[in-house]
């Protein structure tokens, strides 16, 4: 069989009304792959419908309708146990994982790296975390940091915990604070931050949307609100909290409003850098609160050494009001 098709299929009465993307992820018109890869797979143009393309997974198929599914067969992927990966453990109990990544570990493998992430040292301490989630490669992540900016994750142990942690980050309800050091001075003491955004053809950037109707790909709402905790010479510390969890969110929405986070290359440019600063973007997840079988849960993870210790050399503090300890409180509701 051409390795490019999996099969041609004809839907039955009894899936007559399905999503295309439900239809070809059911048992054996599945060939293995997730829901997600099927559903990426529709949006690439692989996917005929009674000879015609479909590039929408929302599709209802009808009773008689002709299937012909071109997706790759899908091709194992397995994590390379790595008990060596770096990050502090913040709280752990029968669902949950709480951790604290450091800068400079990514959280699973991709590009280059494919066994020092968060999810390698999983695949060593946790080999039953392998069964959690929608990815072999993503063993309990339900959500991510950005491989240079450090702070506190959660990750699901359970499939029930895993779905619940899905549910609370898709409905908004959990709440995420970061930190981060800025250039110049930004003008407002606290403000939210509302632009859509849209990925860049061709690189890793996101970019804001001012006009939907030029942009050929998905345009996403994005919402961050700030507020400034301390001020320096020609810099600003700000506690942040988005609203949404779109990929770079935070980053470009500070560079937007003219005060890029301090080491961010990407959308703040060379003369980001200077002398003394760590090599990263000083952006830090502090903070994690969110309601969990009947418990009311706030995990923080304290400025690592390399923010606080830049933080600490800057002139002209006037009010460094940023967090010197963290703490993780789990008590009942």
């Amino acid at each position: 069989m051409d390795p490019m098709i999996c099969e041609t299929f004809v839907v039955p009465e009894r899936d007559s009304g399905k999503r295309l993307d439900a239809f070809l992820s059911d048992g054996s018109r599945s060939c293995g792959r997730s829901r997600r890869e099927v559903r990426e797979g529709i949006e690439s143009g692989l996917v005929s419908v009674n000879g015609k393309p479909v590039a929408e997974p929302r599709k209802r198929v009808r009773m008689g309708d002709r299937v012909e599914s071109r997706l790759p067969e899908r091709v194992e992927e397995t994590l390379t146990p790595n008990p060596d990966v770096p990050f502090d453990i913040l709280y752990e109990d029968r669902d949950l994982l709480v951790i604290d990544k450091p800068a400079g570990v990514q959280m699973h493998p991709g590009g280059t790296d494919t066994t020092g992430t968060v999810a390698n040292r999983i695949a060593a301490e946790y080999p039953s975390m392998r069964e959690v989630g929608s990815h072999p490669l993503r063993p309990g992540i339900v959500h991510r940091l950005d491989r240079n900016t450090s702070g506190v994750v959660v990750l699901a142990k359970t499939v029930s915990a895993y779905e619940r942690l899905r549910d609370l980050f898709g409905s908004r309800v959990i709440r995420k604070t970061y930190l981060a050091l800025v250039s110049g001075r930004v003008r407002e003491e606290s403000g939210v931050i509302d632009l859509p955004l849209a990925a860049r053809t061709g690189t890793l950037r996101r970019q804001v949307v001012k006009d939907p109707s030029e942009i050929s790909g998905k345009v996403r709402d994005a919402v961050t609100e700030y507020r400034v905790i301390g001020r320096y010479c020609d810099a600003d510390l700000l506690e942040i909290f988005p609203k949404t969890g779109r990929t770079h969110q935070i980053r470009i929405h500070l560079a937007a409003i003219g005060n890029p986070v301090m080491g961010d290359r990407l959308y703040g440019g060379r003369q980001m850098r200077r002398e003394g600063m760590p090599d990263r973007q000083l952006l830090h997840a502090f903070r994690l609160s969110f309601p969990f079988e009947g418990r009311d849960l706030v995990f923080e993870a304290p400025l690592p050494p390399d923010f606080r210790e830049f933080l600490g050399a800057l002139d002209g503090a006037e009010e460094a009001g940023y967090p010197d300890e963290a703490s993780n409180r789990h008590g009942g509701a």
